[in-house]
């Protein structure tokens, strides 16, 4: 008795790697398949191993008999990710009077988005001041919506050299010694 072969709506499935996807992700009727690497391959795939880009093979075994599906089901995985941004710098400096701002911040591509901490799920906006510290970019694809699975970390320095300060408010000087500023 054959039971069958599984099925699914979408026949190639993205995912993005940030997300650490397992063969347990993939979209299938019944959710019970039973996964394999390649078309002929008798040992089954756990549910947890990470998917990576390729074909994954699924078939359907009956629990009471044992019989499996003489036809695997074939679901190709795009597992996505758009990269790290990159810096010819990995610490910048600013000056506290130019009010530098995270736009500032020298990375390629220009639309990385930022983030205050290596976890942080709440992107910096671009006119946000900058300050001491460590600044976390990623890139989010605009097709597959997917980001960085690793962030480039920038260290900023933000300097301030202190306003001039004197002893003296008043100062006389012996124009005789040619006094300069």
């Amino acid at each position: 008795n054959d039971p069958g072969t599984p099925t699914t709506t979408s026949a190639t499935q993205d995912f993005c790697l940030k997300d650490a996807p397992t063969v347990a992700d993939i979209a299938v009727t019944p959710a019970t398949a039973v996964w394999y690497s390649s078309a002929t391959s008798t040992t089954p795939l756990l549910a947890t191993d990470a998917l990576a880009d390729g074909n994954y093979y699924a078939t359907i075994i009956d629990a009471v008999i044992g019989c499996e599906s003489a036809t695997r089901l074939v679901v190709a995985v795009n597992v996505n990710d758009p990269g790290t941004p990159t810096t010819t710098s990995a610490t910048q400096d600013f000056c506290l009077e130019d009010a530098p701002t995270v736009a500032d911040i020298a990375v390629s591509p220009a639309t990385t988005v930022w983030y205050s901490s290596a976890t942080s799920t709440t992107p910096l906006l671009a006119t946000d001041a900058l300050a001491d510290g460590n600044y976390y970019a990623t890139i989010i694809d605009a097709v597959t919506g997917c980001e960085s699975a690793t962030r480039l970390v920038v260290a900023v320095n933000v300097n301030d050299p202190g306003t001039p300060t004197t002893t003296s408010a008043t100062q006389d000087f012996c124009l005789e010694d040619a006094p300069t500023v």
